[in-house]
């Protein structure tokens, strides 16, 4: 286990549980693009988590995030939105790596099929750099 960096642990659940409120309080339609937007515009909080060496309970963000948005958006596809905003750990240190290894494996045992799909991801945006 790796030490959290600056309490970011923290920091980081009022962020999550800031964006479930609004999504909870949203004044109009909540849709799953709006879902997938909002996690999408997490994506330097997730990164900033594994930078900080912060093993998230994706699972259980994913069903908070389901819940507020009154089930419309199923929490495996949520947990699987969150995992591809989720850094490569090829651009990481060892500490991030082993970070984002600890969540991925938490998806990986809950549904499977998490590590094939974010492998083949990285692997697509390694050949389109290499491209570059």
């Amino acid at each position: 286990m790796v030490d959290v960096i600056d309490r970011y642990d923290e920091i980081f659940e009022v962020e999550i549980d800031g964006w479930c409120y609004g999504i909870t309080n949203y004044p109009g339609e909540i849709f799953p693009g709006l879902v997938h937007r909002i996690i999408k515009e997490l994506g330097d909080t997730f990164l900033a988590a594994v930078e900080h060496n912060v093993v998230f309970d994706i699972l259980d963000i994913s069903l908070r995030f389901s819940r507020a948005a009154k089930y419309l958006v199923d929490e495996r596809e949520i947990c699987f939105s969150i995992l591809g905003h989720l850094p490569n750990p090829s651009t990481l240190n060892e500490d991030g790596q082993f970070v984002v290894a600890q969540i991925l494996d938490q998806a990986e045992q809950a549904y499977g099929g998490a590590v094939e799909r974010l492998e083949k991801k990285w692997a697509l945006e390694k050949k389109n750099a290499a491209n570059e």
